[in-house]
């Protein structure tokens, strides 16, 4: 009896737990947490839609990508002596009329209240402990089986922490398709629909998916299951005749109930079957390329393309100018026009360029087609979905815009696509269904949230049916689901804000895990580099969740990405505003804006008051340097004023050239009046002068005196003696006995008759030569022209 009673347990259980697996999908979340599933308490789900847990190592706050814990820590200012939370109730039940979310927790014996907006726990008393101890009571614990608002099951056990997700089933499979690998879905004239498997099944329906039968190698439809060959391709000629693709058993044509088996091409494995308004079939093949069967004299001629030759080919897309686009394993494939002769047919391979970004994103091409709107797509194996922007088909290089990961694509294995309409394309990837609206560019994704399993696709095309039916090929069977499913928006989830961290933050600062909780973000001058994380709250499954952000107005939406964060870098002072969207779990974009206002506090040198010291400073630095520039002008032309005074007043110092052998050319010249200079110097600097243009008159033509003998004559030290000329010269001492000597001798060579050599030792240089090439220096010409220049 207890043997009998443990065997109808067992199989209750396993009813009930198949019963749930069908009507759910559940994940074990583990692997997003540390946490010790074996001590949580309690789980509750607040009104911005966050769940919080209690456990034996604190309170944990999950937001659909990870958990955060909060606990007390050292000196946090309360008394809560461990992290045993038992048992937590939110305030909406305590305080209804003030409640924020705040969260009650029963820790050990005592009562504290976290507060959501600061994330300190502070010690509760009197009626409001009263009150949450009553509601603890009555809480019990909800590990065992919790239920959100959308109807998710929320359990912890001993083997992790599950999520169950209720199914929503909008979608059938065709039973009467086996569970094999669909390569073909083909819709007749008369809106038969054909369904090719790999298995060697050909299965027909009616218009309403009903089942027809089963064709056979009698070339008849059976009720049973009856095995034929593995079609890839269908295609009907002009007198209705059915072409069959089949790989590796080549080519049939039926008419009625004739099969015939169609002999002759180079590869037994077709894959596409096209006809041109000629009437002729194209039919490409792996390896033997593309071959083109047309009929002659009352039977059926096939003809190689020889340019194909050795060809991987996959699909065709003939286009009414007679340009063919093929798909292969090594590029794109385009032939110019298949009208013309066949050499004179132009065949273009276009490929993957490494040093070219618009090239081609993979050159194994899995299917080409065109929209309503002329664009034409092209599906890879794992370089995503392109779109050919170059509009001329016959040039020499395409370029493309590429649709991958990057940029919202569920997948960058794109086995088929299919235009719904002018503007909406679907994309068959390996493990889901994406949606491109061409003319916004938004993508949506439709995956196991959506399908409530994990589906694989095939690389059959989709096959559009009237009334908005879309049938789908799958690695086991087809499904069929309305259009008008996957445009219906089922859930619109909150978006909420995480945590703010800033960069540039010692290693043990605290990310600020409460940033949902403010109308404003203040950002601290210092800290400009800061990293935001969000999550919309949609716990269904956010791996197919996209996300796109703008800061301020004026700017455009990012491209969609499932990265939860945005990363500023050295953001401008000022008030911002960013805004952020998201789809759902489906991929769904919703009408779910969250906008945020940063406020960024500018430093000191960026407020009015530090720009206007700026300028104070700038205007302060340029008048000073004004100043300094003018003053050195002012100094340096009064030296050079006081310089060529002093040097004027050696000349005139000297009555006549007594010590010269010749006489002055104008006796009765009138002499220029004494030269008399200004008072700019003190007292002492002209005594000082005096002696030094009285030794300089006396030595003038003396080659053997130097600096020490001007310095012993003005009574100072060599280098007071140079300091002091330069200060009131601007020149060194020997500067200025040189300008001396060459201004006497210039006047003299202007006007006396006196020999060159005799001026020069009367000047004090002791070479001619030597004098002759100062002169040069000094005036630009010799001593002759100086004096021919002066008659």
């Amino acid at each position: 009896m207890t043997l009998l009673l443990i065997i109808l347990t067992a199989m209750f259980s396993s009813a009930a737990y198949g019963m749930e697996a069908e009507d759910y999908v559940t994940d074990n979340l583990d692997d997003m947490s540390e946490m010790s599933h074996q001590h949580i308490t309690q789980i509750l789900q607040d009104r911005k839609g966050f769940l919080w847990l209690s456990s034996w190592n604190g309170l944990y706050r999950f937001d659909g990508y990870g958990f955060v814990a909060f606990k007390a820590t050292p000196g946090d200012g309360n008394n809560m002596g461990s992290c045993r939370f038992r048992n937590i109730v939110l305030d909406y039940d305590v305080t209804p009329s003030s409640a924020v979310g705040n969260i009650y927790c029963l820790v050990d014996d005592d009562v504290f209240l976290f507060d959501v907006r600061t994330a300190r726990f502070v010690s509760v008393g009197g009626s409001l402990e009263r009150t949450a101890r009553r509601l603890f009571k009555d809480n019990g614990s909800r590990t065992g089986g919790f239920e959100d608002v959308r109807g998710i099951r929320w359990k912890i056990t001993s083997d992790g922490f599950f999520r169950s997700v209720p199914r929503e089933r909008k979608w059938r499979r065709l039973d009467a398709v086996p569970g094999s690998v669909t390569r073909l879905m083909y819709r007749d004239r008369r809106g038969r629909v054909w369904i090719g498997t790999r298995d060697g099944r050909l299965t027909v329906l009616d218009a309403d998916l009903g089942l027809l039968g089963y064709m056979g190698k009698d070339g008849r439809l059976h009720d049973g299951d009856t095995e034929f060959y593995p079609v890839y391709s269908i295609c009907e000629d002009r007198e209705g005749a059915m072409w069959l693709g089949s790989k590796p058993d080549g080519l049939f044509r039926l008419r009625g109930d004739s099969l015939e088996h169609v002999g002759g091409l180079n590869s037994g494995s077709v894959y596409d079957l096209k006809t041109d308004r000629r009437g002729r079939l194209w039919v490409a093949t792996h390896v033997g390329g593309i071959s083109v069967v047309s009929r002659k004299d009352g039977r059926y001629v096939i003809e190689p393309v020889a340019a194909t030759k050795g060809l991987r080919i996959r699909r065709l897309l003939i286009l009414d100018d007679g340009t063919l686009i093929a798909t292969t394993t090594t590029g794109l494939l385009v032939a110019d026009n298949i009208y013309r002769p066949s050499d004179r047919v132009r065949w273009r391979m276009h490929v993957r360029e490494a040093n070219r970004a618009e090239s081609l994103s993979d050159n194994a091409t899995m299917n080409v087609v065109r929209d309503g709107r002329g664009h034409v797509f092209v599906t890879t194996e794992s370089g995503g979905l392109n779109l050919l922007l170059t509009e001329d088909l016959h040039a020499d290089r395409f370029s493309f815009r590429h649709y991958g990961l990057e940029n919202g694509l569920g997948s960058d294995v794109t086995m088929a696509c299919a235009p719904l309409n002018d503007s909406v394309l679907l994309v068959q990837c390996n493990n889901m269904l994406s949606l491109l609206d061409t003319k916004t560019l938004r993508m949506e994704n439709f995956g196991k949230s959506f399908w409530g399993e994990n589906l694989q696709f095939s690389d059959a095309e989709p096959l559009l049916l009237p009334g908005g039916r879309l049938l789908i090929s799958l690695q086991t069977g087809v499904l069929a689901v309305a259009v008008a499913d996957l445009y219906a928006v089922s859930y619109k989830p909150r978006i909420v804000l995480t945590g703010l961290r800033a960069a540039g933050i010692s290693s043990d600062y605290v990310v600020d895990y409460t940033v949902d909780y403010r109308d404003t973000i203040v950002i601290n001058p210092s800290q400009r580099d800061f990293t935001l994380t969000f999550s919309a709250l949609d716990f269904t499954d956010n791996r197919y969740i996209r996300y796109a952000t703008r800061l301020d107005e004026d700017s455009i939406w990012s491209h969609p990405t499932a990265t939860n964060s945005i990363d500023f870098r050295d953001i401008a002072a000022g008030t911002h505003t960013l805004s952020i969207r998201s789809t759902n779990a489906l991929g769904q974009w919703t009408d779910n804006v969250r906008t945020v206002t940063i406020v960024v506090e500018p430093t000191f040198f960026e407020t009015w008051y530090g720009r206007t010291l700026i300028m104070i400073v700038v205007a302060g630095l340029i008048a000073l340097l004004t100043y300094i520039i003018i003053y050195v002008r002012t100094l340096e032309k009064r030296r050079k004023e006081t310089l060529e005074a002093y040097l004027l007043l050696l000349d005139q110092k000297k009555e006549d050239y007594s010590n010269t052998p010749a006489e002055p050319k104008q006796h009765a010249e009138q002499r220029p009046e004494p030269i008399v200079i200004a008072p700019r110097l003190s007292a002492e600097d002209e005594a000082f002068m005096k002696k030094i243009a009285d030794f300089t008159e006396r030595n003038i033509s003396n080659s053997d005196i130097n600096i020490n003998d001007m310095a012993a004559a003005a009574a100072v030290s060599r280098s007071g003696l140079n300091r002091k000329m330069r200060q009131l010269l601007g020149v060194t001492p020997a500067d200025f006995l040189k300008e001396a000597r060459m201004k006497r001798a210039v006047k003299m060579l202007k006007e006396t008759d006196a020999p060159a050599a005799d001026i020069a030792y009367a000047c004090g240089f002791s070479d001619p030569k030597y004098f002759a090439k100062c002169v040069k220096a000094s005036t630009g010409m010799t001593p002759r022209e100086l004096r021919d220049s002066n008659p």
